[in-house]
Formats: structure tokens, C-alpha cells, sequence
């Protein structure tokens, strides 16, 4: 339990002077949804997954941060419309979300 809140305030204070902060809600919450699937498929602790990702998108340069905005919010227009698959998903994008966390 103590490893648990040693965790929780690590997280936030990276989060408090960190890119993944300034990110904006909808792409937050995308993550948010990418990490619990990770973890769910994985079979591996929700909180560490997205502490991984927090921490990777922190070390990210600004034209990959644009990129990951860009593109997160290209799925969440077309997620409205139609199911995203790996068919309807720029490749490059797929292997940029999957070095994010591993």
C-alpha cells in the first residue's frame, strides 16, 4: 500500500511539470483509455501502465507531441463515425503509440 502512494505522488509530481499536464482533456482522456486497455490486455496494474506512458510522452520532443495530438484527434473525429481498426490507422502511428509504452 505505502509502494502504492510512493506511486501516486511520483505520478503527480512528474505530472505537475510535465507535458502530459498540459496535454489537451480529450487526448487525456484517449490515454487514459489506451492505458487501461494496455494494462487489460496485458494483464498488468492500470496505474503502471499510465505512469509508464506519463513518463514516456514527458521525455517526447514538441514535433512528437504535435504529432500525438494530431493524430489522437484524427481517431477520436473518425471513432464517431466508424470502428477504429488496425485497417483505418496510419501504421507509422500504431508503432509511435506502441514505443510509448514499450
Amino acid at each position: 500500500m505505502l509502494h502504492q502512494q510512493l506511486l501516486q505522488q511520483q505520478l503527480v509530481s512528474e505530472q505537475n511539470k510535465s507535458i502530459f499536464n498540459g496535454l489537451p482533456t480529450h487526448i487525456v482522456s484517449t490515454l487514459d483509455n489506451i492505458s487501461y486497455g494496455i494494462a487489460t490486455k496485458e494483464g498488468l496494474d492500470n496505474f503502471e501502465v499510465k505512469q509508464k506512458l506519463v513518463s514516456n510522452i514527458n521525455k517526447l520532443l514538441d514535433k512528437d507531441v504535435e504529432y500525438l495530438i494530431e493524430q489522437l484527434s484524427i481517431l477520436i473525429e473518425k471513432s464517431d463515425d466508424e470502428e477504429i481498426t488496425e485497417q483505418n490507422v496510419e501504421k507509422d502511428f500504431i508503432s509511435f503509440l506502441i514505443k510509448l509504452y514499450y
